[in-house]
């Protein structure tokens, strides 16, 4: 399916892959519908592409989350594709003196509830199209193979790639494609200072946009494609990679 000519809904659509996303669809797109929580990001990035709309929205808030999206669906029926980019990571490992108890319930609400609250909402109004549309979430490769730090945001990586691999199976018989961009470390806000070796937002936002064209279910991004290479060769070297990542 081309993404082009439709109405694309993406959430952290003001920074990192979530902007670079919204960069390259809104040029051949009618309308790009994001939701973010930053007012000043929100208007500038309005400013920058007259055909996206922002909606104000803590993903960490079920009723704020339903609230929303039952006006984006009264605002935008002709929305065709569901992107759940936003995500938050929380770095410490639970030994060291920085972690906090409290990080653990917004971590996994925003990274693994949310995504699943919005495919929910969703899927109504996309059934309802009558013509083909599609459901992508981003991932991780930790989310298959897990580092030592971000215990918790592994986890919820982990959670999402089975969700989305079982919402797919649910859908077979429907007009909906399921997709699964699986990242390596990309160059945004949230790595910043950490690893090397990152790919730019713009090459992982192309990546998506490919994938999502090609067909393909599971879409792995940058040095992710060695994932399933390296796990047939050696998923114990694999592992032990990722682990000091």
């Amino acid at each position: 399916m081309k993404l082009q000519d439709r109405t694309i809904l993406i959430t952290g659509g003001t920074s990192g892959i979530g902007k670079a996303l919204v960069k390259h669809l809104a040029p051949h797109n009618k309308m790009i519908v994001v939701i973010a929580r930053n007012p000043i990001k929100m208007e500038k990035l309005s400013e920058e592409f007259p055909n996206v709309k922002t909606y104000r929205c803590s993903l960490s808030n079920k009723l704020e989350v339903e609230s929303t999206l039952s006006e984006i669906t009264d605002n935008h029926p002709e929305i065709s594709v569901v992107m759940n980019n936003a995500g938050i990571q929380v770095t410490p490992t639970f030994l060291d003196s920085d972690f906090s108890f409290d990080t653990i319930d917004n971590e996994i609400i925003i990274n693994l509830a949310a995504p699943i609250w919005i495919c929910a909402l969703m899927l109504g109004p996309l059934l309802n199209l009558k013509e083909p549309a599609a459901f992508m979430n981003v991932t991780s490769g930790l989310g298959l193979y897990p580092k030592k730090s971000s215990a918790v945001y592994c986890a919820t990586k982990a959670g999402l790639h089975n969700f989305t691999k079982s919402f797919r199976y649910q859908l077979e018989d429907t007009l909906i494609n399921v997709h699964e961009a699986i990242m390596p470390m990309v160059d945004t806000p949230m790595t910043k200072g950490r690893g090397n070796g990152k790919i730019s937002v713009d090459d992982a936002a192309v990546a998506i946009i490919k994938g999502i064209e090609s067909g393909y279910s599971e879409i792995y991004v940058g040095k992710a494609k060695l994932i399933p290479l390296m796990s047939r060769i050696s998923p114990t070297l694999m592992a032990a990679i990722m682990k000091a990542g």
